[in-house]
């Protein structure tokens, strides 16, 4: 329930009726509800990779006057936030309480969170524990030929960001499809590159957005997966940057011809956040609030247990 404070009012109406027969006091109290309080701060605020954004989403709050909320963005984690947009109060459907974050470039880092704001212009505190998101670059409806039927366009390299398959024999060539013993096969054809079966998770892209980050074992030890449409299967590649890339591909039909699917790579090395979930609250890291700066001119996050300050959010205007 909304915290609310009751203000009294206390009208009191002296009538003083002068007449031969009588003289009376009438008092009426009044009692006036008065909303001062700020709202609670934003919950579960996710952070979603995209190709050439970032989309944070959270949950509508449950007091009735929130107004609108504010969106900051901070190139660290726990440093100065900037203001970066406002989404106005949507209702009924919660699904609609997100914000894209257009101004990002591929493997950098961003970190968010989100601020409640009441009718009254009553702040929340920030929303905790903060979400990070890192762009990524993706590709939709890719195609490889069987490579026996069509060895030319039966293989890929993730990391060239092509719209066209290549020969499943290439030295730069990630993954090829095979189909032997009537299954369809993901085949990792180049050294340092794995797979594995993250499950099914259905056809729609946004179910693919949805899968979050790359496990770091349950490699498959042929290095192939059978290919089955609505599965989710994730890669790790060795690349020459020396470092472990990770991509994730949605497969959307398969046959003995052909397998297509959706994909979406890494470019930040060793980053596992493919569209990063919210993260988990750490109780060893003090939760953060907000408190007003000096002159109004902004807003201190600053740790409750250690009194550490944080640089101030940087405010819109």
């Amino acid at each position: 329930m909304m915290v609310q404070r009751l203000v009294i009012t206390v009208l009191m109406v002296l009538l003083l009726t002068l007449s031969c027969e009588e003289k009376g006091t009438v008092v009426r109290v009044v009692e006036v509800p008065v909303d001062n309080c700020p709202p609670s701060p934003p919950q579960g605020v996710t952070a979603i990779n995209l190709d050439d954004r970032v989309r944070i989403c959270w949950l509508p709050n449950f007091e009735d006057d929130v107004a609108f909320y504010d969106i900051y963005r901070a190139a660290e984690e726990d440093t100065q936030y900037f203001y970066i947009g406002t989404e106005d109060r949507l209702l009924p459907d919660p699904f609609d309480y997100c914000h894209d974050d257009m101004d990002t470039d591929y493997g950098m880092q961003y970190f968010y969170v989100v601020v409640a704001v009441d009718e009254g212009g009553e702040e929340s505190e920030i929303s905790y524990p903060e979400v990070s998101g890192t762009p990524r670059p993706e590709g939709q409806d890719l195609t490889l030929f069987e490579h026996i039927y069509n060895p030319t366009r039966s293989g890929y390299d993730f990391d060239s960001f092509s719209d066209s398959p290549q020969r499943d024999s290439l030295a730069t060539t990630d993954l090829y499809y095979a189909y032997e013993d009537d299954i369809g096969k993901l085949v990792c054809y180049r050294p340092g590159v794995d797979i594995q079966d993250y499950g099914f998770v259905g056809f729609q892209l946004a179910d693919f957005d949805m899968i979050n980050r790359a496990p770091t074992e349950g490699w498959s030890p042929s290095r192939t997966a059978e290919a089955i449409g609505g599965h989710v299967y994730i890669l790790r590649l060795d690349e020459p940057d020396g470092y472990f890339h990770y991509t994730k591909l949605l497969v959307t039909a398969a046959d003995r011809y052909s397998v297509t699917f959706h994909w979406a790579y890494q470019t930040a090395p060793e980053n596992r956040d493919l569209a990063p979930a919210p993260s988990n609250t750490d109780d060893r890291k003090p939760k953060p609030r907000i408190l007003r700066s000096s002159g109004g001119e902004g807003l201190e996050i600053q740790h409750k247990t250690q009194g550490s300050t944080i640089p101030p959010i940087v405010k819109r205007g």
